[in-house]
C-alpha cells in the first residue's frame, strides 16, 4: 500500500516529500477524491444518503438551521481535510515552516467547510422553495432511501408537482420501520414533512413512471 502512494506521489511530482508533508499530501489525496465521490452522488438523488444508510450510518443530510452541524460531520469534514492538506503542503514547500503550513492549512480548510456549509445549505433551499405545493404529494407513491424509524423522521423520493422530490416523511404508524428500498405511499403532510404508509410491491403499481 505504501508502495502504491509512493507511486502516485511520484506521478504528482512530489515523490521526494517527507515528515510532516506526507501528512499533508495523504490528506489532501484522500479528502479531494472522498469529497469528489460524495459531492456527485449527492448531485444524482442523495445516492450518497442512502448508500450509507443502508450500511447502517444514520446520516442526516438536512442542511437546515438545525441540521447544519450534521452535515458538517460528512462533507465538512472531507472539504477540511482536502484544503487542509493542499494548503499546508503548498506553504511546507514553499517554506519549509512547519507552524506556518499547520495553520495556512487549518486556517483554508475552516474556510472550506464554511463554504461548503453555504453551498448545501443553497442547494437544500433550491429543492425546498416555497413552490413546492407539499398537500399535492397525497396519493403519490414512492421508494425509501433512508430509513423511517419508529417515532423518527426519514427520507423518500417520490413524484408529485412534476418533479421526483426527495423529501423528509414520517411513518403513519409511529412503532413501525420502513427500510431503505421500500414502497410507500403518501397518506398527508405536515409542513414539509410527509406522512406515509409502507406499501406492497403489487400496490406501488406504476408509480415510477
Amino acid at each position: 500500500m505504501s508502495g502504491l502512494f509512493s507511486s502516485f506521489l511520484d506521478f504528482l511530482g512530489i515523490g521526494a516529500i517527507t515528515g510532516v508533508d506526507l501528512l499533508f499530501a495523504g490528506s489532501a489525496i484522500i479528502g479531494t477524491v472522498l469529497f469528489l465521490i460524495y459531492f456527485t452522488l449527492v448531485l444524482i438523488g442523495g445516492v450518497a444518503d442512502g448508500a450509507l444508510d443502508a450500511f447502517g450510518f444514520d446520516v442526516d443530510l438536512d442542511v437546515g438551521a438545525e441540521g447544519i452541524f450534521h452535515m458538517l460531520t460528512i462533507q465538512g469534514l472531507l472539504s477540511f481535510m482536502m484544503m487542509f492538506g493542499i494548503f499546508g503542503l503548498a506553504v511546507s514547500q514553499s517554506n519549509e515552516n512547519v507552524l506556518y503550513a499547520i495553520a495556512s492549512g487549518t486556517i483554508a480548510g475552516t474556510a472550506s467547510m464554511w463554504i461548503v456549509g453555504k453551498v448545501f445549505q443553497m442547494m437544500k433551499g433550491l429543492e425546498t422553495d416555497g413552490t413546492v405545493k407539499y398537500h399535492e404529494a397525497i396519493g403519490a407513491k414512492g421508494k425509501v432511501y433512508q430509513t423511517i424509524y419508529p417515532g423518527e423522521s426519514g427520507k423518500i423520493q417520490v413524484k408529485f408537482t412534476g418533479s421526483l422530490r426527495t423529501v423528509s416523511a414520517v411513518s403513519q404508524n409511529e412503532k413501525e420501520q420502513i427500510k431503505t428500498g421500500k414502497f410507500i405511499q403518501v397518506v398527508n403532510h405536515i409542513g414539509e414533512t410527509l406522512i406515509v404508509k409502507s406499501i406492497s410491491v403489487t400496490e406501488s403499481g406504476d408509480s415510477e413512471e
